[in-house]
């Protein structure tokens, strides 16, 4: 009765993913820099098209494909990886291009197997190459200026430009980021650079933002205005803040779920049970082979087969340009079917099938999660998560085998020799899974808070994943204790608390699965120095919230020696942003506003002038939590 309930909630897991649409994980590694770099305007023909990644990427014949306007493709030489630079990829342009625009559509494939996806444009415009350079418009300064605190309310905004200037739109908003009137701007008839905005109203204590847009005196009215954000404070800084704020609300089900993570739990669930259950018969049991095992391992790699080819289909899908030969070509592909192939040697050969089983499961870090990054451990991370997988496999595996395996004559032994013994193995796999599941979740998220962890999917898996490890280890204490007193009708017991504790075991693989296609850096969230140099520098930053929307940065410097702050914010492919920090006091200095405005991968450089003139740069990383991760 409680196993045919056990496969009825496997069964309506098994539905429950194919109502689910199919989604691609928002970020399995970033697109850091280009060359050309997007919407650039070049007037000479560029000989390479250059990307920068994150992390190492796999490349395929249709890696990098670039278009002229009219959609025509125009061949390149082979795309290539530097040898110097992993995270660098080459390709060379064969011909000059004529002015134009062009398209580079971007198609690799992320070290978990995940097809990234991106595009870039540029346009060559030879005809003006020797012509004299239009200067853009700038602005050179502001009264009050950016990061001031002024003494009493001003009664003017001055904004001077590099050259004639309109003001098409000009807005000053308070802490509370309510709007004070302003006057229509004016130019100053002595300096036409010059351009003044009355303010209509006294101006009380604390920050405010002024947003403007504005483009050249004459300017061709297709050009986009430029816009442009400066702060300033009367009195005394204050946050910028966010009236009647509401809270996001999170879907009930993985957003990151579909087809292709319902492949990966089928498959491991497939390859586990191979492995653990062969372990069973083999090591703990030491039986011979059985007609029932062997029964059962064929099942199983059919089960293999199923996921595999579900997870095939859906990388051809995304990799729809390339021709079988070089689909086959691609690791992610050439090694599920090398992991099936073993299986079938495993069920021809039985004597070495536990061998053939275990090859099978070892490759599975290789191809699949986020073990193989660099940035989380390479190499070492793939072995721990190797020793995870072997762990959960003994155990499942084992598990599996003690339902299925035992016959009616064989009973006493097994109350006697397999059971003791699988229960000291279990003991050991439950040990190394805690351990190694504790290693991996920090080697992939080593600064994270309660709640940038909570909110997202990596995280709340972890959390499933934890809560059900716990059930099955209060379950294992159970068992250890029946099976001290072990008889007939123990057995029974300890039967269907195996029957139970399966349950838990396929439902932490469905969340192992969910872990795969789901983004640690979600979780994630930190402002980490770029070099041990900037770790050992006297300066403290603090960003509340760190999260995307209205921020305060703080700077405290072990100085007091500091004149001027300058924060500059980038984040690819063009965001960049320069503020003055608020100095509030001899060494605090604070910018507020919206500072975070994504989550992915921010890089901040902290400008500091002295009071003697000296400058000193600091350069941070910042990882801001969230599941739509920019250009990630």
């Amino acid at each position: 009765m409680l196993l045919k309930k056990s496969l009825n909630i496997v069964m309506f897991l098994f539905i429950l993913h194919f109502i689910i649409p199919t989604t691609t994980g928002y970020t399995h590694s970033t697109l850091e820099k280009t060359h050309p770099v997007d919407r650039e305007k070049v007037t000479e023909s560029p000989s390479t098209i250059e990307l920068w990644f994150e992390d190492p990427v796999v490349l395929h014949a249709d890696s990098i494909t670039l278009l002229a306007n009219n959609g025509s493709k125009i061949e390149l030489n082979q795309t290539n990886v530097d040898a110097g630079d992993k995270t660098h990829i080459i390709t060379s342009i064969p011909e000059e291009l004529p002015s134009g625009k062009y398209k580079v559509n971007i198609n690799v494939i992320a070290l978990d197997g995940f097809v990234i996806q991106e595009k870039i444009g540029f346009e060559v415009i030879k005809e003006k190459a020797t012509q004299k350079k239009e200067e853009k418009l700038k602005i050179v300064k502001y009264s009050p200026d950016d990061g001031e605190i002024v003494t009493g309310s001003p009664q003017k905004l001055n904004l001077w430009f590099n050259q004639p200037a309109e003001i098409t739109a000009i807005g000053l908003f308070d802490n509370l980021q309510q709007p004070i009137f302003l006057s229509e701007p004016m130019v100053n008839t002595e300096d036409p650079n010059h351009i003044i905005v009355e303010i209509g109203e006294e101006l009380s204590k604390g920050t405010y933002q002024v947003t403007w847009y504005a483009h050249p005196v004459g300017a061709d009215i297709n050009e986009p205005d430029i816009l442009d954000v400066f702060y300033f404070a009367v009195d005394e800084f204050t946050p910028i803040q966010q009236l009647n704020k509401g809270e996001p609300t999170n879907p009930f089900w993985f957003k990151s779920a579909g087809l292709k993570q319902l492949g990966y739990w089928v498959v491991f669930i497939g390859i586990s049970l191979l492995f653990g259950g062969t372990f069973l018969v083999s090591i703990i049991a030491r039986q011979s082979d059985s007609k029932k095992w062997f029964r059962i391992t064929s099942i199983l790699l059919l089960v293999v087969i199923i996921g595999e080819a579900i997870i095939l289909i859906l990388q051809k899908q995304e990799l729809e340009n390339l021709s079988l030969r070089q689909f086959l070509s691609v690791k992610f592909v050439w090694i599920p079917i090398l992991q099936i192939v073993l299986i079938t040697f495993g069920l021809i050969y039985s004597k070495i099938r536990l061998f053939f089983f275990g090859v099978t499961l070892l490759l599975i870090p290789f191809i699949t999660g986020h073990a193989s990054y660099p940035r989380y451990g390479g190499y070492l991370t793939i072995l721990v998560s190797a020793l995870h997988l072997f762990a959960a496999s003994i155990w499942i595996g084992g598990l599996f085998g003690l339902i299925t395996l035992p016959k009616k004559e064989e009973m006493k032994e097994w109350l006697n020799d397999v059971i003791p013994k699988y229960s000291r193995w279990a003991l050991i796999s439950t040990t190394v899974l805690i351990a190694t599941g504790i290693f991996m979740t920090y080697s992939y998220i080593p600064s994270f808070s309660t709640g940038s962890f909570v909110k997202s999917e990596w995280g709340k898996a972890i959390l499933i994943k934890s809560v059900l490890t716990l059930m099955v280890i209060i379950l294992g204490y159970l068992q250890r204790k029946t099976i001290k007193r072990l008889t007939s009708k123990a057995f029974s017991t300890i039967i269907r608390r195996s029957r139970v504790e399966m349950i838990y075991g396929l439902l932490i693989l469905l969340f192992a699965s969910l872990l795969v296609v789901s983004t640690p850096s979600a979780a994630e969230q930190g402002v980490y120095p770029i070099s041990k140099q900037d770790q050992d520098r006297e300066l403290n930053v603090n960003f509340s919230p760190l999260y995307p929307g209205l921020n305060v940065l703080t700077m405290e410097f072990g100085t007091k020696d500091i004149e001027k702050v300058e924060v500059t914010l980038s984040m690819p492919p063009n965001y960049n942003v320069t503020y003055n920090a608020f100095k509030v006091k001899d060494n605090v200095f604070k910018i507020t506003g919206n500072l975070l405005h994504a989550a992915g991968t921010m890089a901040m450089q902290v400008k500091v002038i002295e009071t003697n003139g000296e400058a000193e740069v600091f350069d941070y990383r910042i990882v801001i939590p969230g599941e739509m991760r920019l250009n990630e």
